[in-house]
């Protein structure tokens, strides 16, 4: 398995909080025993770059994608809440117009690819499935927008969870999806809400709710996994 996440705040929640997690700030991946990891930066064009490379000569059986998100309003998630992601599109892909809404998505273009008509299909392997039963988690399952620009508006939120059904944001998911389907490799996204995708607000105590949420999580799926 290898497990990658955008950030090593975010890559160290795979790990118990009593041991060192053997990130190293000098390399972008390593490997433990049979798990393989990747801190791929933050954004669509860091992930391709490192991750791309690493699954020819790692060929994992599995990505596990981790991390916190942007919640839309009105989706049902809430900070800290646990999602497990069903699906990641491309949300800023496309062209703008002079007359509202303005942002309209690539797919209504003619010259359209079909990575961007087809919401990205993810995995959710049994062991993550079981642990999502355990009633000290609030997990949910949702659907991913990737975006370049994060939400900072409540009229660009209620846009892109209108045109895309989304229900929560991120900026790296979407191109996880789009490798482990090229690579022919399942991906499995989970993900800690961190704040509301809405008027911006990125308080760090929101931001550490959600990474120690994601770490028990994360525990739980590897017990189920023995």
């Amino acid at each position: 398995m290898l497990v990658c996440a955008a950030t090593p705040q975010e890559l160290a929640a795979f790990w118990p909080e009593h041991e060192v997690a053997p990130i190293s700030l000098q390399t972008a991946w390593g490997y433990q025993k049979t798990v393989a990891w990747a801190c791929t930066g933050v954004g669509i064009p860091a992930t391709f770059a490192t991750l791309y490379p690493l699954l020819d000569s790692l060929q994992p059986r599995l990505l596990l994608h981790i991390g916190i998100a942007g919640a839309y309003p009105h989706s049902g998630l809430q900070i800290g809440d646990i999602v497990l992601a069903e699906s990641e599109t491309y949300g800023d892909i496309g062209f703008e117009l002079p007359q509202p809404p303005s942002f309209r998505p690539i797919r209504e273009a003619p010259f359209s690819h079909s990575l961007y008509t087809t919401p990205l299909s993810l995995a959710l392997p049994d062991e993550w499935v079981a642990a999502s039963q355990d009633m000290r988690f609030n997990v949910k399952r949702g659907r991913g927008c990737t975006v370049n620009q994060c939400t900072g508006t409540p009229e660009t939120a209620q846009l892109r969870r209108s045109l895309f059904q989304a229900d929560f944001e991120s900026m790296e998911g979407a191109a996880v999806a789009q490798i482990g389907h090229q690579k022919g490799i399942p991906v499995c996204e989970i993900r800690a809400i961190s704040n509301i995708a809405s008027t911006r607000d990125m308080r760090p105590e929101n931001i550490h709710l959600a990474l120690a949420h994601l770490r028990h999580y994360l525990q739980a799926c590897r017990a189920q996994s023995r």
